[in-house]
């Protein structure tokens, strides 16, 4: 019986981040439709990489989830490079509590007849009537939820001091995409707070001083697609199209691949 051909080791991708992550505008389009995770895979193996992605998304994340969650997603695991597109959500809100967000428009409430009574006459409009009045505070005040800002960045620069200790994992911090007119009118701070928040992005990378923890400046890229109109980018006003998926994730699997051609562990067996 002739001896097995080796295999090269698996590239282990994992991405964590809120909605951004994995939810598209429109959702329920067709199969073809790939959340840019899943495009980072299709490429890598298209470029004969051996790789498994994994997504760890959920709407409505608070940022502080990444540190809660390092230990869970990536001591097992041992991912070789971590991508995470966090700090989104504490750009949108001025006020609004996380959990009351959450509650709000979660996804996964029963449907039973008093629950749907509630939601459609008392949860909705209360919600809605919240947010309308958020917007006019935040026009006079955005700067008030600047320490929401602060904490989002010093949890996330915990969290990749920890997964750098596990493995050396290639870590890419994602730039927050800039909101489209439609979120612009919700949340009229969200420009400036996005902007604040990529700014402290960039000096927490820069502070790792090392070529293993990078930033994606994803702005560039929304703004080469968009060509100066953001609603076909971000069509809901917060998330990528699938057509901006696609670029997002093609761009990601080139730096990824050029990467991991400079390790030895994910080179083939000789």
């Amino acid at each position: 019986m002739p001896d097995p051909v080796p295999l090269p080791l698996p590239l282990r991708v994992s991405v964590k981040g809120a909605s951004t992550v994995g939810w598209m505008a429109p959702m329920g389009g067709p199969r073809t439709d790939l959340g840019f995770p899943r495009v980072i895979e299709r490429e890598l193996l298209l470029a004969g990489r051996p790789a498994v992605v994994l997504s760890h998304t959920v709407g409505g994340d608070a940022t502080r989830n990444v540190l809660r969650d390092w230990e869970r997603q990536v001591v097992g695991w041992s991912p070789d490079v971590v991508v995470l597109m966090a700090g989104h959500y504490e750009t949108i809100h001025l006020l609004l509590p996380n959990w009351l967000e959450r509650h709000a428009n979660s996804l996964t409430w029963s449907p039973r007849r008093l629950g749907t009574l509630y939601r459609k006459r008392v949860l909705r409009p209360m919600w809605r009537s919240l947010v309308r009045f958020q917007g006019v505070v935040d026009r006079r005040f955005p700067w008030l939820s600047t320490l929401r800002l602060r904490h989002a960045v010093a949890d996330i620069q915990r969290a990749i001091t920890h997964m750098r200790g596990v493995g050396s994992p290639l870590v890419i911090v994602m730039e927050t995409p800039p909101p489209a007119p439609f979120a612009q009118r919700l949340f009229p701070g969200m420009s400036g707070r996005v902007q604040l928040l990529n700014a402290w992005l960039r000096s927490m990378v820069d502070g790792f001083e090392s070529e293993e923890v990078r930033l994606f400046r994803t702005s560039e890229v929304v703004a080469e697609f968009a060509d100066g109109d953001l609603t076909p980018a971000l069509p809901d006003g917060f998330h990528f199209s699938p057509e901006l998926h696609d670029l997002v994730g093609r761009r990601l699997a080139a730096e990824i691949e050029a990467w991991a051609q400079t390790q030895g562990h994910l080179k083939p067996p000789a």
